[in-house]
């Protein structure tokens, strides 16, 4: 009952989405280019504006794991009772351990809006994932991908460098990755 409670839209104002802005043109035009595929790029329109309309309000996220190739959704989470992680369920490991060197692209929802988490690139590199997209409730969208585990320590620590030196969460976030990224298998991008 908790859950549900706490799942109720305007729950958390902090995470409340512009639904205007997400239904823009300017909005579904940071997807035009994601893929060389047009129906690719329109499922993961589709898929980001479901989950933030689904999640917005709350720190819950959903995750869809796609064929990049065909648009295929392979794997869904889209009822997490955790808040700001996403639990793969069984189902879920299986079939992405079965796209292993398929042209897999995974999309997930931060209501906290911030860039791809240290867990996010981890997941991207087990799983190995072609990429990985991240829609934000503020409307950002980020990609990323990783092609090497980068212990989650170290980057605890860089960003708490970067908040020491009076950086905000977010910016100290951006700082911590752009380090990791110079020195390991990683990338991370802003999408327009």
């Amino acid at each position: 009952m908790v859950a549900l409670e706490n799942q109720r839209y305007g729950r958390n104002k902090s995470t409340l989405i512009n639904s205007a802005y997400i239904e823009s043109g300017e909005y579904r035009r940071k997807f035009d280019n994601l893929t060389p595929n047009d129906e690719v790029n329109r499922v993961l329109y589709a898929k980001a504006k479901e989950m933030l309309k689904h999640r917005s309000g709350t720190l819950y996220e959903d995750m869809y794991w796609i064929d990049g190739d065909t648009g295929k959704i392979i794997a869904r989470e889209i009822n997490s009772e955790t808040e700001q992680q996403v639990i793969y369920s069984n189902a879920t490991k299986k079939s992405v351990a079965s796209y292993k060197g398929v042209n897999l692209i995974a999309i997930h929802n931060h209501p906290s809006s911030m860039p791809p988490s240290m867990a996010d690139f981890n997941s991207c590199c087990r799983g190995n994932y072609n990429c990985g997209y991240i829609a934000c409730h503020n409307g950002k969208l980020y990609g990323y991908r990783s092609d090497q585990s980068v212990s989650e320590s170290l980057y605890n620590l860089c960003v708490g460098d970067y908040l020491d030196e009076g950086l905000s969460e977010d910016e100290a976030q951006i700082k911590a990755l752009e380090d990791i990224k110079r020195n390991h298998d990683i990338d991370f991008w802003e999408v327009f």
